[in-house]
């Protein structure tokens, strides 16, 4: 319990190769099965466009080269993702912005041993604009009411980033909820 109540603040900049995209926010980097992954993120203060992003809980496998039934080329361990929840936000002219994406109480916890280990991580893609000081805003003062017509097209760069967290088991109780099972009632009148 005491490794996932702990709570501070964790800022990362997000940056590619032109400039500040912004920063993301997180309160935790442990978890257990059926709790929730929020974080923040906040575009205002970059010198980059961002125009959409999105962030995937993912869990990677990777299976030791000599457990593999096919053998991955150069020896290196197989590795294999799997999405269980996924956040797409189109925040052109966001400041701030947040999610919460829910671990699934049936997933595997993380864990390691010779043959094979499984890591959680959150996926986050960007797409940015290639334009710098890009307005995409109709004039604001106008004598006469306009039709504002945005830009067909916008060139564009994508990038992505992983920050891994650790997800261990839940309570028995909170699993026995999530269960299937038998289960039995009696009604006495």
């Amino acid at each position: 319990m005491a490794a996932t109540s702990c709570r501070s603040l964790h800022l990362y900049n997000i940056s590619d190769g032109r400039g500040k995209v912004g920063t993301f926010g997180i309160f935790k980097s442990v978890y257990r099965l059926g709790e929730d992954v929020v974080g923040t993120l906040n575009l205002g203060e970059g010198t980059v466009a961002c125009l959409q992003f999105s962030v995937s809980l993912q869990t990677e496998e990777r299976v030791q080269p000599e457990y593999q039934r096919r053998r991955g080329a150069g020896g290196a361990p197989s590795v294999s993702h799997v999405t269980h929840a996924r956040h797409q936000e189109s925040c052109l002219h966001t400041t701030r912005t947040s999610f919460s994406l829910p671990i699934p109480l049936s997933s595997t916890p993380g864990f390691c041993t010779a043959i094979v280990s499984l890591k959680w991580r959150l996926h986050f893609e960007f797409v940015t604009s290639r334009e710098p000081g890009l307005v995409l805003l109709p004039p604001m003062e106008q004598p006469e009411p306009v039709t504002w017509t945005g830009p067909e097209q916008v060139p564009v760069d994508t990038f992505s980033w992983d920050l891994p967290i650790k997800v261990l088991p839940t309570s028995p109780t909170l699993a026995s909820y999530a269960a299937p099972g038998p289960s039995t009632s009696t009604i006495t009148i």
